[in-house]
């Protein structure tokens, strides 16, 4: 009897743990769906009337593309995506990560020098 007894409580504990896996793991698949605000950090290397060229912070190459109907933004005056250098950071919001990147909102870092000559800029200093 006292098998038996250990035998339904491991069945029950095995049975929580994975039921618990499950459920953090579903969790986890949730979160990456779509339907929410996607945002890509990193600075531009191209910038057309249409599009942006963007490395971003983890070194990939993203080409997004930007109508009308988004908003380009230096802190909070809307500006033309023609007037931002190249080397300037930026964070650009989309609605999906998935091929093509097309932006709502691009946030344009401070007005000045560009973050790639800013820092060599520093670095010459030392």
């Amino acid at each position: 009897m006292v098998a038996r007894e250990r035998n339904v409580a491991m069945r029950y504990r095995l049975s929580t743990l994975f039921c618990v896996v499950v459920t953090l793991t579903g969790s986890t698949i949730a979160w990456a769906h779509e339907g929410h605000a996607h945002k890509v950090m990193g600075t531009v290397t191209m910038a057309a009337a249409d599009h942006l060229m963007i490395k971003t912070t983890d070194g990939k190459n993203a080409t997004i593309t930007v109508n009308a109907k988004a908003k380009v933004l230096r802190g909070k005056t809307a500006i033309k995506l023609t007037d931002i250098e190249p080397g300037t950071r930026v964070v650009v919001t989309m609605n999906s990560e998935k091929a093509p990147l097309v932006a709502t909102e691009v946030q344009v870092g401070p007005a000045g020098q560009p973050a790639a000559i800013a820092s060599s800029t520093a670095h010459e200093r030392n």
